[in-house]
């Protein structure tokens, strides 16, 4: 999992933020702002994480379901818990096989595991984020076939939701957790041209959150602008948090880039003393060069051969 979808999971995991994500989307899409009013808000709740990968189909990103209020449902006489099922699924770059790949993690996410509702399986919504540079749209391929027919072809509600959309007024009306995650995915391939959108973001996020929730959230958005941030903007890391006695989203993230690093650094190290080796360079002279012991470079050597 990439970083990208690391901090995608990081934030919209909490269910609040995605309320509020979904509520903005009801804005946009009449078809959705239906669905929505017919939900109990307080009903909303993440699907566990051993529900959201299936041995077929890898990750689906986000997984949400919520009740439908009983007011709403058609037969009174017979009762029956009805639920929604949310999918979220973030793309950094063109993807499309998108659908398909929804269309996986519907069957087996909502119907195969989550037979809660009726014979065939949990009505759903499908929400693309997409944050790439270039412009794209997987849905246009549905828009080949009649408006009435369009709603067939998908065994559910399917959205995209571009953030380079999303204006910064819009962002002045969301959240502080909530505008944080859309400013660094919206400007994570340009942050150098968006300095006061940030500084606007990192104030709110100051102002409007406890210390270690904002600190947790600095440090993933930090992680997943690798390093910019705190480059820029250290100011915003020098506001005298206490920080937890447990280790925060942002730590995971953190020391999960950190190791590849490490890891990328160490191997090109034993690459540059395999080369050394085949050209024959006495032992001391590739310790040395290196840095790696003696016991390494033997045992480099040895699996070479």
């Amino acid at each position: 999992m990439n970083s990208h979808d690391s901090f995608c999971r990081g934030v919209l995991s909490d269910v609040p933020t995605f309320l509020e994500l979904a509520r903005f989307l009801t804005t946009r899409d009449a078809e959705l702002d239906a669905i929505f009013n017919l939900l109990d808000k307080e009903s909303f709740r993440r699907v566990p994480g051993d529900f959201s990968d299936t041995e077929k189909t890898g990750y689906a990103d986000l997984v949400f379901t919520a009740d439908v209020l009983p007011e709403f449902l058609t037969d009174k006489a017979k009762p029956v818990e009805v639920c929604v099922g949310f999918l979220v699924e973030h793309k950094s770059a063109r993807d499309d096989d998108v659908l398909d790949q929804l269309r996986k993690y519907h069957y087996y996410l909502m119907e195969s595991k989550l037979k809660a509702n009726a014979e065939k399986g949990i009505p759903s919504v499908a929400i693309i984020l997409y944050n790439g540079k270039d412009n794209w749209n997987p849905l246009k391929k549905l828009k080949a076939y009649p408006r009435e027919l369009q709603r067939y072809l998908l065994p559910f509600k399917c959205i995209l939701l571009n953030v380079k959309d999303i204006s910064d007024q819009e962002l002045d009306g969301f959240s502080a957790r909530l505008a944080a995650f859309i400013c660094a995915m919206k400007y994570i391939w340009n942050p150098e041209g968006s300095r006061d959108t940030f500084r606007k973001v990192l104030e709110r996020i100051r102002k409007d959150l406890s210390e270690s929730d904002a600190l947790d959230l600095l440090l993933q958005m930090d992680v997943y602008l690798k390093g910019w941030l705190k480059v820029n903007f250290m100011e915003a890391f020098k506001m005298d948090f206490v920080r937890p006695n447990y280790k925060t989203v942002g730590d995971a993230l953190r020391e999960q880039e950190e190791a590849v690093k490490k890891a990328a650094r160490e191997e090109g190290v034993k690459d540059t003393a395999r080369r050394m080796l085949a050209k024959n360079r006495p032992l001391a002279e590739i310790v040395e060069f290196t840095g790696l012991s003696e016991e390494q470079v033997k045992k480099l050597a040895t699996s070479k051969s």
